[in-house]
């Protein structure tokens, strides 16, 4: 009878403890569901749906043509494009946020805080989630359980997970390796996690850099740099007794370099600080109370500015999907669009990168990286000369120029929105609505010139009826994925030189019509050549 008595009981114990350790997962739905219904134009998930619709159109990780002359998705991210093609990238960062939320319950059991560190991760995945970031929430999630593979002994696992992650984003395995790395230095060589986890972190920053290369340079802005030193200052004095003493001398010369040297990462470092500084505070600090907010402060400050200047940015200045429909109307009437690109000065929700649709190819798109390798020159702080964006116009095959009544102005943009504005003579206004502006280019240099005949062009490649067994230039950018196989016999092969402006050309060993796509292969991978290249 006792034990019949008693049962009622332990049911409402594991009720309460379950509902403790998963209580935070209906605040983080609450918060996804707040954001769809309002339905901001929040500027990096617009990229991530650009790469989703990319993925639907056939593209796979290694060549795509629709945006900057053509580039590796992969570069971006190998995962994230080919999950989100069955439910959206929207309902994918919603996954991904739940996933996080709900991970951190297990792993916060056994810590000195327990209900804090849940809220506190699901807080940095509500926060990641507002700023539209679906790479990233991806990669977390996969990171998280990688961690709570290795909490409960599973050590291969946990590093393959780990190095997974980086597969979707390369920052969530690099910032799970900051980490760590104190605790290798406090006596944890001697922890199979611990070596099992820096293992796959550092396979998961490696593996997209091999596979894909580094990219261009992400900017490093001082708001972000400030910031960064605040968090690190105040966090120090409370980690400093503790088995995580190294973390911030550790990276502070990071964020120095990060800031200093051009790299892929730069201001990326800020949600290391925004993000997983407040967990790693929750977890190890000995201090409690109003220290350990006071520890905590700049970094949850900056976890909540972030996604709301986001949100803000959309709101206030961004277009919505709806804004782009006679554009994207006038565009495809030209009937001299076909075989070039699009130069868009688009509003700061960047809408624009998917909603143009796999007809219209874009100069530009809404990836840094990309940009600063390219497109450099246009982001001198003196205004480029009229010669000179024409020939960058000429170069990057643009026939027409879409500006937006209020165009995103930035150091990557106030340039040439000052030479549109000056009338310049090869411009001509050939459309406009409240919304948007149209430009011809006179006389636009094609991608395909001849004699060469451009058939078909999409998304995932391009088919070019080549006349002879000469070289010729093509406006599209290199890549070791990028093939040309003849239509028909795919066993013939042309071959592709990169030119010292980063175009290239092709040289085919029988004249007929190729198709040039991405193809992923192991010896393009390691660097070689085709044999008959």
């Amino acid at each position: 009878m006792t034990a019949v008595a008693a049962l009622p009981a332990t049911a409402r114990s594991r009720a309460a403890r379950l509902l403790a350790t998963y209580a935070p997962v209906p605040a983080a739905a609450a918060a996804a569901a707040a954001m769809g219904l309002f339905d901001t134009p929040v500027g990096d998930l617009q990229a991530a749906i650009a790469r989703e619709q990319a993925a639907e159109s056939g593209v796979g990780v290694t060549y795509w043509f629709s945006w900057y002359g053509g580039l590796s998705p992969g570069s971006y991210s190998s995962l994230v494009p080919a999950l989100s093609r069955g439910i959206g990238s929207f309902g994918l960062l919603v996954l991904a946020t739940l996933a996080v939320t709900a991970l951190g319950g297990p792993l916060a059991r056994d810590t000195a805080r327990p209900a804090l560190l849940r809220w506190c991760i699901c807080a940095a995945a509500v926060s990641n989630m507002f700023a539209g970031r679906v790479a990233f929430g991806v990669a977390a999630a996969v990171a998280l359980a990688a961690v709570l593979a290795l909490t409960r002994g599973r050590v291969v696992l946990g590093g393959l997970l780990m190095a997974v992650s980086g597969l979707a984003s390369p920052l969530a395995p690099a910032f799970a390796g900051l980490v760590t790395v104190p605790l290798l230095l406090a006596g944890g060589h001697r922890s199979p996690p611990v070596r099992s986890l820096l293992l796959g972190a550092g396979a998961g920053v490696a593996l997209p850099v091999v596979l894909f290369g580094t990219g261009g340079s992400q900017p490093f802005g001082g708001v972000t740099f400030v910031w960064g030193i605040l968090a690190g200052l105040a966090a120090y004095p409370a980690l400093r007794t503790t088995e995580q003493r190294w973390l911030l001398p550790l990276v502070a010369p990071v964020t120095v370099v990060l800031a200093v040297v051009p790299n892929g990462v730069g201001s990326n470092l800020g949600r290391f600080f925004s993000l997983v500084l407040p967990c790693v505070l929750i977890v190890w600090s000995r201090w409690g109370g109003v220290r350990l907010l006071a520890a905590l402060l700049p970094a949850l400050v900056w976890l909540v500015q972030n996604p709301v200047h986001d949100q803000l940015v959309a709101v206030e200045g961004g277009y919505a999907a709806e804004d782009y429909t006679s554009l994207r109307d006038a565009l495809l009437a030209r009937g001299d669009l076909e075989g070039h690109r699009v130069e868009l000065l688009d509003s700061s929700s960047h809408v624009g990168s998917h909603e143009l649709g796999s007809s219209v190819w874009l100069a530009r798109g809404w990836e840094n990286q990309t940009e600063s390798r390219y497109h450099d020159s246009l982001f001198d702080e003196e205004m480029p000369s009229a010669a000179d964006y024409r020939r960058w116009l000429a170069d990057n095959a643009v026939a027409y120029i879409a500006v937006a009544a209020d165009p995103l102005t930035n150091f990557r943009t106030r340039a040439v929105l000052g030479l549109i504005d000056a009338d310049l003579p090869y411009l001509t206004r050939v459309w406009a609505d409240e919304r948007w502006t149209l430009y011809r280019v006179e006389d636009p240099a094609p991608i395909v010139p001849p004699p060469l005949t451009l058939v078909e062009a999409a998304p995932s490649r391009m088919v070019v009826d080549v006349p002879d067994t000469a070289e010729h230039h093509l406006q599209i950018r290199p890549n070791r994925y990028l093939v040309a196989r003849s239509e028909a016999d795919p066993g013939v092969t042309a071959c592709f030189t990169p030119t010292p402006d980063d175009w290239v050309t092709l040289r085919a060993p029988v004249p007929g019509r190729y198709v040039l796509e991405g193809e992923f292969s192991l010896d393009a991978a390691l660097g070689g050549a085709p044999d008959e290249c």
